[in-house]
Protein backbone atom coordinates (compact mmCIF):
# COMPACT_ATOMS: atom_id res chain seq x y z
CA UNK A 1 0.00 0.00 0.00
CA UNK A 2 1.65 3.42 -0.83
CA UNK A 3 2.52 5.53 2.10
CA UNK A 4 1.23 8.54 0.11
CA UNK A 5 -2.09 7.70 1.74
CA UNK A 6 -2.28 7.92 5.84
CA UNK A 7 -2.74 4.58 7.62
CA UNK A 8 -4.50 4.20 10.96
CA UNK A 9 -3.20 2.08 13.62
CA UNK A 10 -5.35 1.39 16.84
CA UNK A 11 -3.48 0.76 20.13
CA UNK A 12 -4.66 -0.55 23.55
CA UNK A 13 -3.34 1.61 26.31
CA UNK A 14 -5.53 0.76 29.05
CA UNK A 15 -9.08 -0.87 30.04
CA UNK A 16 -11.64 0.84 31.86
CA UNK A 17 -14.43 -0.81 34.14
CA UNK A 18 -17.23 1.58 33.59
CA UNK A 19 -21.30 2.23 33.97
CA UNK A 20 -22.19 1.33 31.08
CA UNK A 21 -24.94 3.77 31.21
CA UNK A 22 -21.94 6.77 31.06
CA UNK A 23 -21.28 5.79 27.59
CA UNK A 24 -25.21 5.58 26.48
CA UNK A 25 -27.26 8.40 27.69
CA UNK A 26 -29.50 6.78 30.86
CA UNK A 27 -29.10 2.71 28.75
CA UNK A 28 -28.31 0.07 31.03
CA UNK A 29 -28.21 1.19 34.16
CA UNK A 30 -26.62 -0.79 36.82
CA UNK A 31 -24.38 -2.72 34.24
CA UNK A 32 -20.73 -2.80 34.17
CA UNK A 33 -18.26 -2.95 31.16
CA UNK A 34 -14.76 -3.28 29.97
CA UNK A 35 -13.89 -0.53 27.75
CA UNK A 36 -10.91 0.32 26.18
CA UNK A 37 -8.78 3.09 25.97
CA UNK A 38 -7.41 3.75 21.94
CA UNK A 39 -4.21 5.83 21.10
CA UNK A 40 -4.36 5.88 18.02
CA UNK A 41 -1.24 6.41 15.35
CA UNK A 42 -2.04 7.69 12.15
CA UNK A 43 1.26 7.07 9.65
CA UNK A 44 1.44 9.69 6.89
CA UNK A 45 4.69 9.41 4.54
CA UNK A 46 6.65 8.00 7.20
CA UNK A 47 5.53 11.23 9.37
CA UNK A 48 3.95 10.21 12.97
CA UNK A 49 0.71 11.41 14.49
CA UNK A 50 -0.64 10.34 17.67
CA UNK A 51 -3.90 11.06 18.21
CA UNK A 52 -4.58 11.12 22.28
CA UNK A 53 -2.52 9.71 24.63
CA UNK A 54 -4.42 7.33 26.87
CA UNK A 55 -5.31 7.32 30.57
CA UNK A 56 -3.26 7.56 33.84
CA UNK A 57 -1.37 4.25 35.21
CA UNK A 58 -3.99 1.49 37.72
CA UNK A 59 -3.16 3.13 41.22
CA UNK A 60 -3.46 7.00 40.40
CA UNK A 61 -7.00 6.00 38.29
CA UNK A 62 -8.37 3.81 41.31
CA UNK A 63 -7.39 7.03 43.43
CA UNK A 64 -9.22 9.59 41.70
CA UNK A 65 -11.53 8.12 38.91
CA UNK A 66 -12.32 4.39 38.73
CA UNK A 67 -10.89 0.86 37.71
CA UNK A 68 -8.95 0.62 35.49
CA UNK A 69 -6.40 -2.11 34.20
CA UNK A 70 -2.97 -1.52 32.49
CA UNK A 71 -0.54 -4.34 32.31
CA UNK A 72 2.72 -3.12 31.19
CA UNK A 73 2.28 -4.12 27.61
CA UNK A 74 0.00 -1.57 27.18
CA UNK A 75 1.75 1.41 28.88
CA UNK A 76 1.85 3.83 25.67
CA UNK A 77 5.50 3.61 25.45
CA UNK A 78 5.70 -0.04 24.92
CA UNK A 79 2.20 0.61 22.77
CA UNK A 80 4.40 2.53 20.25
CA UNK A 81 7.74 0.35 20.61
CA UNK A 82 4.84 -2.75 19.82
CA UNK A 83 4.53 -1.16 15.96
CA UNK A 84 8.06 0.28 15.71
CA UNK A 85 7.79 3.75 17.12
CA UNK A 86 10.09 5.96 19.59
CA UNK A 87 7.85 8.44 21.46
CA UNK A 88 11.05 10.95 20.64
CA UNK A 89 10.02 10.32 16.99
CA UNK A 90 6.60 11.48 17.10
CA UNK A 91 5.85 15.57 15.79
CA UNK A 92 2.50 15.86 16.77
CA UNK A 93 -0.49 14.88 19.29
CA UNK A 94 -3.65 15.38 18.60
CA UNK A 95 -5.61 15.54 21.92
CA UNK A 96 -9.23 14.95 20.60
CA UNK A 97 -10.02 16.48 24.68
CA UNK A 98 -8.91 16.80 28.01
CA UNK A 99 -10.23 13.85 29.90
CA UNK A 100 -8.24 12.29 32.04
CA UNK A 101 -8.27 8.95 29.87
CA UNK A 102 -7.31 10.76 26.84
CA UNK A 103 -4.40 13.28 27.53
CA UNK A 104 -2.24 11.05 30.49
CA UNK A 105 1.35 10.61 29.59
CA UNK A 106 2.11 13.62 27.38
CA UNK A 107 5.66 13.93 29.05
CA UNK A 108 6.51 10.86 27.02
CA UNK A 109 6.24 13.07 23.48
CA UNK A 110 9.42 15.01 24.44
CA UNK A 111 10.15 16.44 20.86
CA UNK A 112 5.82 17.17 20.15
CA UNK A 113 3.79 19.84 19.30
CA UNK A 114 0.22 19.00 20.75
CA UNK A 115 -2.64 20.12 18.80
CA UNK A 116 -5.99 21.41 21.12
CA UNK A 117 -9.17 23.13 20.35
CA UNK A 118 -8.65 26.89 21.82
CA UNK A 119 -12.27 26.47 23.37
CA UNK A 120 -11.09 22.83 24.89
CA UNK A 121 -8.02 24.59 26.97
CA UNK A 122 -10.02 27.30 27.77
CA UNK A 123 -12.67 25.41 29.26
CA UNK A 124 -10.16 22.76 31.10
CA UNK A 125 -8.81 25.60 33.12
CA UNK A 126 -11.86 26.13 34.64
CA UNK A 127 -14.59 23.26 34.11
CA UNK A 128 -17.95 22.69 35.89
CA UNK A 129 -18.18 21.20 39.11
CA UNK A 130 -19.59 18.18 37.43
CA UNK A 131 -16.26 17.55 35.13
CA UNK A 132 -13.73 18.87 37.38
CA UNK A 133 -12.30 15.09 38.47
CA UNK A 134 -12.30 14.09 34.33
CA UNK A 135 -9.89 17.35 34.10
CA UNK A 136 -8.42 16.23 36.78
CA UNK A 137 -8.48 19.58 38.63
CA UNK A 138 -9.30 20.76 42.35
CA UNK A 139 -7.28 17.72 43.33
CA UNK A 140 -4.54 18.82 45.89
CA UNK A 141 -1.25 18.25 44.26
CA UNK A 142 -2.79 17.21 41.00
CA UNK A 143 -1.38 18.61 38.13
CA UNK A 144 -3.38 17.55 35.56
CA UNK A 145 -1.29 15.66 32.69
CA UNK A 146 -1.65 18.48 30.01
CA UNK A 147 -0.44 21.60 32.14
CA UNK A 148 2.88 19.31 32.07
CA UNK A 149 3.37 19.83 28.39
CA UNK A 150 1.78 23.51 28.46
CA UNK A 151 5.01 25.05 26.69
CA UNK A 152 4.38 22.52 23.48
CA UNK A 153 0.61 23.07 23.09
CA UNK A 154 -0.79 24.99 19.54
CA UNK A 155 -4.33 25.45 20.02
CA UNK A 156 -6.59 25.57 16.94
CA UNK A 157 -9.96 27.55 16.29
CA UNK A 158 -12.37 25.01 14.50
CA UNK A 159 -11.88 22.91 11.48
CA UNK A 160 -8.66 22.19 9.94
CA UNK A 161 -8.40 21.01 6.61
CA UNK A 162 -5.45 18.77 5.73
CA UNK A 163 -3.56 19.51 9.13
CA UNK A 164 -1.33 17.11 7.42
CA UNK A 165 -2.36 15.64 3.74
CA UNK A 166 -5.48 13.55 3.78
CA UNK A 167 -5.55 14.29 7.52
CA UNK A 168 -8.13 16.93 8.95
CA UNK A 169 -9.53 17.99 12.09
CA UNK A 170 -13.00 18.52 12.75
CA UNK A 171 -15.03 20.10 15.76
CA UNK A 172 -17.49 17.99 17.52
CA UNK A 173 -18.70 19.46 20.46
CA UNK A 174 -20.97 18.00 23.11
CA UNK A 175 -19.05 15.61 25.04
CA UNK A 176 -17.17 18.62 25.72
CA UNK A 177 -16.64 22.56 24.74
CA UNK A 178 -13.86 21.36 22.51
CA UNK A 179 -13.94 17.85 21.58
CA UNK A 180 -12.37 17.40 18.20
CA UNK A 181 -12.08 14.36 15.90
CA UNK A 182 -10.00 13.27 13.20
CA UNK A 183 -10.95 12.56 9.47
CA UNK A 184 -8.66 10.30 7.90
CA UNK A 185 -8.54 10.29 4.06
CA UNK A 186 -7.35 6.60 3.84
CA UNK A 187 -6.07 5.18 0.18
CA UNK A 188 -9.53 2.83 0.48
CA UNK A 189 -12.34 4.98 2.17
CA UNK A 190 -12.63 8.04 4.74
CA UNK A 191 -12.19 7.04 8.37
CA UNK A 192 -13.54 9.10 11.50
CA UNK A 193 -11.79 9.15 14.63
CA UNK A 194 -14.97 10.46 16.55
CA UNK A 195 -13.21 10.42 20.28
CA UNK A 196 -15.81 10.60 22.84
CA UNK A 197 -18.63 11.70 20.73
CA UNK A 198 -19.30 7.75 19.88
CA UNK A 199 -17.81 6.40 22.81
CA UNK A 200 -18.91 2.75 21.86
CA UNK A 201 -20.29 1.30 18.36
CA UNK A 202 -24.23 1.59 20.18
CA UNK A 203 -24.16 5.50 20.18
CA UNK A 204 -23.27 6.04 16.31
CA UNK A 205 -26.07 2.69 15.49
CA UNK A 206 -28.64 4.27 17.48
CA UNK A 207 -31.62 2.09 19.18
CA UNK A 208 -35.15 2.40 18.68
CA UNK A 209 -35.29 5.70 19.94
CA UNK A 210 -32.48 7.65 19.06
CA UNK A 211 -30.43 7.65 15.67
CA UNK A 212 -27.10 8.21 17.53
CA UNK A 213 -27.15 7.89 21.23
CA UNK A 214 -25.22 10.33 23.06
CA UNK A 215 -22.62 9.45 25.53
CA UNK A 216 -23.96 9.64 29.13
CA UNK A 217 -21.64 12.36 30.15
CA UNK A 218 -21.64 15.77 28.37
CA UNK A 219 -21.76 19.60 28.39
CA UNK A 220 -24.67 20.94 25.49
CA UNK A 221 -26.76 18.33 24.28
CA UNK A 222 -27.77 20.93 21.41
CA UNK A 223 -24.37 20.68 20.12
CA UNK A 224 -23.85 17.17 20.47
CA UNK A 225 -26.57 16.77 18.00
CA UNK A 226 -25.38 18.84 15.85
CA UNK A 227 -22.07 16.81 16.10
CA UNK A 228 -24.21 14.03 15.30
CA UNK A 229 -25.32 15.51 11.76
CA UNK A 230 -22.09 16.40 10.52
CA UNK A 231 -20.62 13.00 11.00
CA UNK A 232 -23.51 11.89 9.19
CA UNK A 233 -22.51 14.42 6.30
CA UNK A 234 -19.00 13.95 6.06
CA UNK A 235 -19.87 10.15 5.38
CA UNK A 236 -17.19 7.28 5.61
CA UNK A 237 -16.54 4.84 8.78
CA UNK A 238 -16.67 5.89 12.28
CA UNK A 239 -14.23 4.19 14.94
CA UNK A 240 -15.22 4.34 18.14
CA UNK A 241 -12.71 5.83 21.21
CA UNK A 242 -13.98 3.09 23.59
CA UNK A 243 -15.00 -0.66 21.60
CA UNK A 244 -13.14 -3.47 21.28
CA UNK A 245 -14.93 -3.46 17.71
CA UNK A 246 -12.16 -0.93 17.19
CA UNK A 247 -9.42 -3.11 17.88
CA UNK A 248 -10.93 -6.00 15.93
CA UNK A 249 -8.47 -4.62 12.96
CA UNK A 250 -4.55 -3.68 13.25
CA UNK A 251 -4.83 -1.22 10.74
CA UNK A 252 -7.11 0.69 8.44
CA UNK A 253 -7.80 0.60 5.82
CA UNK A 254 -7.52 -3.58 6.31
CA UNK A 255 -6.87 -6.34 3.84
CA UNK A 256 -10.66 -7.62 2.96
CA UNK A 257 -10.83 -11.34 2.77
Amino acid sequence: MSRDFPIIIPLLVGVLTIEKSNFVYSRYQGTKIEAPCIMFVIDVGGKKIVVDTGPCDSEKAAKYHGPLRRDPSMHPESALQSIGINSDDVEFVILSHLHWDHCSNCKMFKNATFIVQETELQYAVTPNEVQKAQYEMGFPGVIPPWVEVLPQISTVSGDVHDFQKGVHLITLPGHTPGLMGVAVETQKQLYILASDCVPLVENWMGDNRLSHIPNGLHIDLAAYENSFKKLEKLGGTVLAAHDFETLKHSVYPFASR
